[in-house]
């Protein structure tokens, strides 16, 4: 019985940590819509904040 409890409470937190691993690196290797490429570099950042 114990052991059965431990297993469920071992299989949830590993699927969350999966589930959470696997949601960050969708986050990461997603690609960049083409407003948000252009102001991937800095000098383009600042002239994007100066032309405001």
């Amino acid at each position: 019985m114990r052991y059965s409890i431990m297993l469920q409470i071992v299989t949830g937190i590993t699927l969350i940590l999966l589930g959470g691993a696997g949601l960050f690196a969708w986050i990461q290797n997603r690609p960049n819509s083409p407003q948000e490429a252009t102001y991937n570099s800095t000098n383009n950042y600042f002239d994007w904040i100066i032309s405001d």
